[in-house]
């Protein structure tokens, strides 16, 4: 006969299943458990600044160089952020520019935007300060730079000759950068800024795309359009970076095959592929491999 308590110890087969599954539940809740972070671990690894001491300093987001970017506490993901910002010609003209860095936490910027200190842009017609905002920046700028560029050029190129004619003209896609310094006296950082950008399109079809260039001003555009031309029946080069996988075909020198393995690279390197790597990885003959570089847009 068995003893009261110990038929609480018999089970029959149904029960014994169910208390090995239970028991496997619990095992993998304890695995999971110990695995996977906790989402507080998650929120503290992912702001740094609410737990290490900040080393704040004077610094201007125009220059300051990736290291010292680093110590300032931005991430740095925002600080690879700032730098291809800045090589695009991206500039901070006020201290509160800092909170359109894509990305950048705002209590972060917040913190920093006490420290920062900008410099005046200096150019050949003196320095205008970061402190003028919106349109009174731009209105400011153009007023200085069109006085004077006329105080030292009576005749410049925004102002007629006396008899009325316009004596010069420039083709924006063959002009370089001497070129558009000294027909338009550009500063060098715009006309940089122009060439870049047209390189980037493979050339101007239409002087009215020059409005999309970052730091041209339109008030300035509107003085240097009637001496802008675009040779006629241009034909804009393809940029290899934003070729798709019919306009390399378009080239007819590479097969199917052949361009999805160019596609893939430059997914792998970043959205980039050179002429050089072209040439190696299919053999390219000499003939072939120099038209096909007057033909694109492409890195050596």
């Amino acid at each position: 006969m068995i003893n009261s308590w110990e038929a609480y110890f018999i089970f029959s087969e149904k029960e014994r299943k169910g208390i090995i599954v239970l028991g496997v539940i619990l095992t993998l809740s304890i695995v999971f458990a110990l695995i996977v972070p906790h989402k507080n671990n998650l929120v503290t690894k992912t702001t740094p600044l609410a737990n290490l001491p900040l080393r704040l300093f004077k610094f201007d987001p125009n220059t300051i160089d990736s290291a010292n970017a680093i110590h300032l506490g931005i991430p740095l993901k925002q600080v690879k952020t700032l730098m291809h910002y800045r090589e695009k010609g991206g500039r901070f003209y006020k201290k509160e520019d800092l909170l359109k860095l894509y990305g950048l936490d705002p209590v972060i910027a917040h913190q920093l935007i006490p420290y920062i200190e900008l410099t005046p842009i200096q150019s050949k017609w003196g320095s205008y300060a970061n402190s003028y905002k919106g349109n009174n920046f731009k209105s400011n700028f153009t007023h200085s730079y069109k006085y004077k560029n006329y105080k030292e050029n009576n005749n410049g190129p925004w102002f007629k000759k006396e008899n009325g004619s316009e004596s010069w003209t420039i083709d924006i896609n063959e002009a370089g950068a001497n070129e558009w310094h000294d027909k338009t006296k550009l500063p060098m950082n715009i006309v940089h800024q122009i060439i870049n950008f047209k390189n980037h399109l493979g050339g101007f079809t239409h002087p009215l795309q020059l409005k999309k260039v970052y730091g041209l001003v339109d008030s300035v555009f509107q003085n240097l359009r009637p001496h802008l031309v675009v040779q006629k029946n241009f034909k804009p080069l393809l940029n290899s970076s934003t070729m798709n996988f019919a306009q390399w075909k378009s080239l007819g020198i590479f097969e199917d095959q052949q361009l999805y393995e160019i596609l893939k690279l430059r997914k792998q390197q970043g959205g980039q592929v050179s002429w050089r790597e072209l040439v190696i990885l299919f053999d390219l003959p000499e003939k072939q491999a120099l038209w096909l570089k007057s033909q694109i847009i492409i890195s050596d």
